[in-house]
């Protein structure tokens, strides 16, 4: 065999547009929108949960309140979460990059191939939803964590 196509991630970069940036605060607004329906739904339902329980088992009552408390803790987190991201994204400079996500891609091999230079990270570079750049990282043998066999600790 003299080559073998890899699956790799592939970075996506975005330069920040108005158009980009109203997208993101939007995506984040419904989001947490929708999330503060659920806390808003949840606690209803657990409200009457609680009050079912309390009259028919009162220590079942106790273990469900810890499940609703953590539940609800949950929730609050992420709402927290996407707080900040809302934040983030406000403060976004128009004409700065912005990565967001990534998808996988594939890389052919061959025989006699400097395998840091195939490995090493690609981005791929938006604005205004075009391509605008496709970008090819560079790491020396030192910078780059080959990865563990998959039985490499089954002895340990």
């Amino acid at each position: 065999m003299d080559s073998l196509t890899l699956r790799h991630d592939v970075a996506l970069v975005f330069i920040v547009t108005e158009e980009l940036k109203a997208h993101l605060l939007a995506e984040v607004t419904a989001t947490a929108d929708e999330v503060q329906r659920q806390i808003e739904q949840f606690d209803f339902r657990a409200r009457q949960a609680l009050a079912e329980l309390q009259r028919a088992d009162l220590n079942r009552a106790m273990a469900a309140r810890q499940q609703i408390e953590t539940e609800k803790r949950r929730l609050e987190a992420i709402k927290n979460e996407l707080t900040e991201r809302r934040t983030e994204v406000e403060g976004l400079k128009i004409g700065a990059e912005y990565q967001r996500g990534g998808i996988e891609g594939q890389v052919v091999i061959k025989v006699g191939d400097n395998i840091f230079e195939k490995l090493a990270g690609v981005q791929v570079v938006v604005k205004d939803s075009k391509v605008v750049e496709i970008r090819q990282q560079h790491l020396q043998p030192g910078e780059m964590f080959l990865p563990v066999p998959r039985n490499a600790h089954a002895g340990e």
